[in-house]
């Protein structure tokens, strides 16, 4: 519906994944072999990201059918990238994610004005998550850099 969001989005999640990871108070450990150290914020952001995009994925479904299923590609896109294995990441993300739509679901009943201006709200919301992610997750030095071109 918005695609110039998602076409923010999609470029903002994917560069999570190529930013180093800064360790900070409050860290999470992973389990198993591939664990990585993360901030409460980071994971709290993740979390929330994971949750409005089941909240979008929900009015999507109702307003153009099971078929559709553009949100929950992004939630599959944005697993692979940060939650890839199993983990306390993966199911806490795949948890915000179902109860979101869970809940968006049982809130609306038809596909109205007001839904399709909620679905454009959450994908507003989702493109700031993701780039708060980015810019949290960003060198101090490029940061600083970021803020000169301001």
């Amino acid at each position: 519906m918005n695609k110039k969001i998602v076409h923010v989005l999609l470029p903002a999640l994917l560069g999570l994944t190529l930013l180093p990871v800064r360790a900070a108070h409050g860290q999470y450990q992973a389990q198993g072999e591939y664990a990585d150290v993360r901030s409460q914020d980071y994971l709290r952001d993740v979390v929330a990201l994971a949750s409005t995009l089941g909240s979008a994925h929900a009015i999507r479904v109702l307003c153009n059918g099971r078929n559709d299923q553009y949100w929950r590609s992004y939630m599959q896109e944005l697993l692979g990238l940060e939650a890839p294995y199993q983990g306390r990441l993966r199911s806490s993300m795949v948890d915000a994610f179902n109860s979101a739509y869970s809940a968006e679901a049982a809130r609306r009943n038809s596909c109205d004005a007001g839904a399709v201006s909620a679905e454009k709200v959450y994908a507003s919301t989702g493109e700031r998550l993701a780039n708060s992610l980015v810019q949290a997750n960003l060198p101090e030095a490029a940061r600083r850099s970021g803020e000169d071109n301001d």
